[in-house]
């Protein structure tokens, strides 16, 4: 079996680029097993079609080098910038003028690709297909990063739902489940926590404020741990008090079409194909129109990365891939409701990594 750093320069080498080199982010964190933050300082990893690396780092970053990782190194201290030690990286990757030197196009800053053009690195082209092939089948290891954070969001509603109480704020509902997701060992949050409560709940990436929660409203919450950089994102929507009759209609409808696309997800299967089960739900029970984004994204060390779960995808999807199916219905500035879980495509099956209960909860009474 290759290697990540073998898979890499073979990807380069039948995409027909000469190298490849990344920043700060996920795929640098797959290919070094560091993770780089995104800051003022320059920092990179870059490799050639031969299978030779380097890395560009901070001096004061230089410790964290693994041991183990047989890489040639090369720092540079504030005072003096980065440029003569990013000349000597690109010298030993061997670019040249007519290099064609993939990047990741949706990850790169133009604070990086300035810095590429200023020691000569011109011919930049967008790349973003070579780390997404890597990356897209997780590993059992991998696999098992994920099913501990999936765990951790699991227990920490668990832990939640006997705290919550209408009159509570959003905010307060989230840093809650944050807390707990902490005391239960999550690094920090993939991203930021969403709690929307009443016609909030409307909105599909509504972040927390200040609002109350009241009697009788639902309340979408979009919530996500993290182990190793590796993400769990779940979404369960709860009722803070008994919900409206048309709530509950909803509800059931959303739990259909997630359930529905959960049981037909197999080897096999289609991304475009899992979208149209749960999309087809919600379409005939009169809510298409109110389901506004992709059934799906996948999972990793991005919260959304590749595949994505949505009409005109015709990727087949094989064991190793993880992604959520999380339909939703938004009835503007009235409520909403989505349902999320995490999937893994094994050989014979699909097994869902987030476990807990998707009845309608009430709470707070």
């Amino acid at each position: 079996m290759m290697t990540k750093w073998e898979r890499l320069a073979h990807e380069l080498r039948l995409k027909e680029y000469t190298h490849l080199i990344v920043g700060p982010g996920a795929s640098f964190a797959y290919l070094t097993g560091m993770t780089a933050h995104v800051s003022e300082r320059l920092t990179l990893f870059g490799m050639n079609a031969d299978g030779h690396a380097a890395l560009l780092l901070p001096k004061l970053e230089a410790s964290g080098v693994p041991r183990s990782l047989q890489i040639h190194v090369y720092t540079y201290s504030d005072e003096l910038g980065p440029v003569e030690a990013l000349k000597a990286f690109a010298s030993d990757l061997g670019v040249h003028q007519d290099s064609r030197v993939g990047i990741e196009s949706g990850h790169m800053r133009i604070f990086e690709e300035h810095a590429l053009r200023q020691v000569g690195i011109t011919h930049l082209v967008s790349a973003d297909e070579v780390p997404m092939a890597l990356r897209l089948i997780k590993d059992s290891h991998e696999v098992a990063l994920l099913q501990s954070a999936a765990q951790i969001v699991d227990a920490a509603l668990t832990s939640t739902l006997p705290l919550l109480k209408v009159g509570m704020t959003e905010l307060e509902v989230a840093a809650e489940l944050e807390y707990q997701m902490r005391k239960l060992g999550s690094e920090g949050t993939p991203f930021g926590t969403i709690v929307g409560s009443g016609p909030r709940g409307a909105l599909p990436h509504g972040g927390p404020t200040t609002k109350q929660i009241e009697q009788g409203e639902l309340v979408v919450l979009d919530y996500g741990a993290l182990i190793a950089g590796y993400a769990a994102d779940t979404t369960r929507t709860i009722a803070f008090g008994e919900p409206s009759i048309e709530a509950r209609k909803v509800y059931d409808v959303v739990l259909l079409a997630q359930e529905t696309a959960v049981d037909g997800v197999v080897a096999g299967i289609t991304a475009e194909d899992v979208d149209e089960l749960a999309r087809t739900v919600i379409t005939e029970a009169g809510y298409g129109d109110y389901f506004t984004h992709r059934t799906g994204h996948g999972l990793g060390l991005d919260v959304h990365e590749y595949p994505s779960i949505m009409k005109g995808n015709p990727l087949v999807l094989t064991p190793g891939m993880v992604f959520t199916i999380e339909p939703g219905i938004y009835l503007p500035e009235r409520f909403g409701v989505r349902i999320e879980d995490d999937i893994v495509i094994t050989e014979d099956s699909a097994q869902v990594l987030t476990q807990f209960t998707k009845d309608l909860l009430i709470v707070g009474d």
